[in-house]
């Protein structure tokens, strides 16, 4: 099997839209896998089944978000607008979303501590995606004064 950037572009749509999916019935069905979390977990057993709700669909709305906005830039990337100002502004807008979900995370810790791993994978990976953000923006000005030398 030759494998080349097109495949690889939809392959990375592919798995976005999975996890798309994945996390649509997540949605639907989170107030029974919760109440299911609530009632048998050791760590969890007496807390406020409606805490974890809130964090839960509150954290929603940022992943939300990052995966619209994961598609796009995919899509962008396969038309070979990879260093385009909306490839920019989608990471700083991921990145600003993932330091939500750790906000939320961290919030969260008041009832439940173990939240507190997932708030610094959040910020780690927020971080990440500023300074991918970053090396986007000097490779566009890169880009730019080359396409203007010649």
């Amino acid at each position: 099997m030759n494998w080349n950037n097109e495949k690889s572009i939809g392959l990375t749509k592919f798995f976005i839209i999975l996890f798309a999916a994945v996390y649509i019935l997540v949605l639907v069905f989170c107030p029974r896998m919760t109440r299911e979390f609530v009632d048998h977990s050791f760590s969890a057993r007496g807390k406020d089944f409606n805490l974890f709700m809130v964090t839960i669909y509150s954290s929603a709305v940022p992943l939300g978000i990052i995966l619209w906005n994961l598609y796009r830039m995919i899509g962008r990337i396969g038309e070979e607008q990879i260093f385009s100002d909306e490839n920019v502004s989608c990471l700083r807008l991921i990145s600003w979303m993932c330091f939500a979900v750790a906000v939320i995370c961290l919030i969260s810790t008041a009832y439940y501590v173990f939240f507190l791993i997932i708030a610094a994978c959040a910020a780690f990976m927020g971080l990440l995606i500023r300074v991918i953000k970053n090396v986007f923006v000097r490779a566009g000005e890169i880009k730019e004064e080359n396409d203007y030398t010649i």
